[in-house]
């Protein structure tokens, strides 16, 4: 099991790092022609990001800096422990001047990881909820494609602290069905908070397509109980250098909204340097309120609201990404512009 071990924690560097150079493709792949050394154990890593963006709406600024530490510690030859702990504040100003700061620190995750097969993963502990796939797979600031994550993120932009099986079955004709189904209970701890709620997200992964169609749905079993779901699509095109990713997610309770983003690889192209390393984006979303008034706030628009968004990428280095991007925001009696600078640093110890 140490090379199955060694194969995941490289594998996951690998996940993290290819996405700064290859414009954040989503979909796994195989790592060909690997070999590895079974007598050298797995070794702790510590990774994570460094991020410091700045908005500007009119007549107001917001510098958000972020650091997300992350420690990935072998257990034996089965267990894995993961772990990222969060800080940042922002320092808003208007013509007032600046407001007060305050510094809010979370635990995203710290789970203890147990490969009981090749198809089953056994979790324990506090993990990222697995309802859609942007706050796993592309909520770290390093990893996005623009700075401000869609309007729906608060749908899925929690943690839970309980269990969780998740997995992978081969099916007939080279298709793969992934899995993940959880329970998680309540907690008022202000770094690591969690609800009680179950849930399960299901996809479809087609390689020859490079195609992964997803579904989730969650349960909130806490003060008020209620349902919302959601269906997510990730394609990176291969004719065309193009990852297209899109969520959907609707519930009687919170409203529902959907959004839908383009990137273009340029490295695919003969072009100068300065355009190899850059990468347009574009994201459309929308969100509607629900029908009947609400007392959950979990951070949603208060009114149907529409967005769209485009930005620019540069990748200075491997580990270093600067962002530029433009937003118009429509909703009623309040249509603005966003104009956002940033910069992402990524670091692996």
């Amino acid at each position: 099991m140490n090379r199955r071990l060694l194969l995941l924690v490289r594998y996951s560097l690998v996940l993290s790092i290819v996405p700064l150079m290859y414009s954040q493709t989503t979909v796994p792949r195989p790592i060909e022609n690997a070999t590895y050394d079974e007598s050298v154990p797995p070794i702790p890593l510590v990774t994570g990001g460094i991020s410091f963006t700045t908005s500007f709406e009119s007549g107001t600024q917001d510098l958000h800096p972020v650091v997300s530490p992350i420690f990935l510690i072998p257990i034996g030859r089965r267990g894995l422990i993961e772990s990222e702990f969060e800080m940042q504040t922002e320092a808003i100003h208007d013509s007032s001047g600046f407001g007060p700061l305050h510094l809010d620190k979370s635990l995203e995750y710290a789970q203890f990881d147990y490969f009981a097969s090749k198809y089953l993963t056994i979790v324990a502990g506090r993990f990222p909820t697995p309802f859609g796939f942007y706050k796993e797979r592309l909520d770290a600031r390093w990893i996005r494609n623009l700075p401000d994550p869609p309007l729906i993120f608060p749908f899925s932009d929690t943690s839970n602290n309980g269990g969780m099986l998740r997995g992978a079955i081969p099916l007939k004709g080279g298709f793969q069905l992934g899995y993940s189904t959880y329970f998680s209970a309540m907690s008022n701890n202000e770094v690591a908070g969690s609800d009680r709620q179950a849930g399960f997200r299901s996809s479809v992964f087609v390689p020859k397509t490079r195609l992964e169609v997803g579904f989730s749905f969650n349960r909130k079993l806490g003060d008020e109980h209620f349902n919302s779901f959601g269906s997510d699509l990730a394609w990176n095109l291969t004719r065309i250098p193009l990852d297209v990713r899109s969520e959907a997610l609707f519930s009687h309770t919170l409203g529902n909204g959907y959004w839908v983003e383009g990137a273009w690889r340029l490295a695919r192209y003969s072009l100068p340097k300065f355009l190899r390393n850059s990468q347009p984006v574009v994201r459309g979303e929308q969100y509607f309120t629900p029908s009947e008034t609400s007392a959950i706030d979990v951070g949603l628009p208060g009114v149907n609201t529409s967005r769209v968004s485009a930005g620019w990428n540069y990748y200075l280095t491997n580990s270093l990404r600067a962002q530029f991007s433009y937003g118009r925001q429509f909703a009623q009696d309040d249509n603005h512009n966003t104009w956002t600078v940033g910069l992402n640093y990524r670091f692996i110890m």
